[in-house]
C-alpha cells in the first residue's frame, strides 16, 4: 500500500473527528469512526514501513489533528462559524400599568383558577383566583399583581 494512501486514511479520520467536535452536538458515531480510521491508518504505517515511518506518521496525525482543532476554535470564536445572536425578546408580557390593586371587574369565563375577566373601560385580561373557584359574571376586585399575573377575589 502506497504512503500517500496510508496519508488519506490519517487524514480522513482526522477531518470525522474535526466534524464530531465543530458540527455534530454531543459524542456519536463520528468522533469514533475518525479515531478508529486514523488508527488504522498509523498502523498500517507502522506495519508497511516501520517503526520510524509509523512514528512520523502518528507525530504528523497528531499534530494536523491540533492545527486543525486550533484553526477551528479560531475560527468559532471569530464568529465566522457560529450564529452569536442573542434573543432579547419575551413571551406573554402584558401590560399592567392601567391596572392597580382595588380596580374592580366582572368575569367573563369561570376562574379555575385561571379564567378571563374585564375591568375598567373594557380591558379584558387574563387573571387568577386565590385558591378558590370564581363563577362566570361574578364581581371581583384585584389583591395582587405580581411578575405578569393579576390575582383577584370575589367582591362580598
Amino acid at each position: 500500500m502506497s504512503l500517500a494512501l496510508i496519508i488519506t486514511i490519517i487524514l480522513v479520520g482526522v477531518i470525522f473527528i474535526f466534524v464530531e467536535f465543530f458540527f455534530v452536538p454531543g459524542f456519536s458515531v463520528f468522533s469514533i469512526l475518525g479515531a478508529v480510521v486514523a488508527g488504522i491508518g498509523v498502523y498500517m504505517g507502522y506495519n508497511q514501513y516501520g517503526q520510524t515511518a509509523g512514528n512520523w506518521l502518528l507525530i504528523s496525525a497528531l499534530g494536523a489533528s491540533g492545527g486543525i482543532f486550533y484553526w477551528g476554535y479560531k475560527r468559532m470564536q471569530s464568529k465566522k462559524w457560529a450564529l452569536k445572536t442573542e434573543i432579547d425578546g419575551k413571551v406573554n408580557v402584558e401590560d399592567f400599568t392601567n391596572f392597580k390593586l382595588g380596580d374592580k371587574g366582572v368575569t367573563l369565563t369561570n376562574l379555575r383558577p385561571e379564567g378571563k375577566a374585564i375591568f375598567g373601560d373594557d380591558e379584558r385580561i387574563t387573571v387568577y383566583s386565590i385558591g378558590e373557584f370564581i363563577d362566570k359574571d361574578a364581581h371581583v376586585t384585584i389583591v395582587k399583581i405580581e411578575h405578569n399575573k393579576i390575582f383577584v377575589t370575589t367582591v362580598n
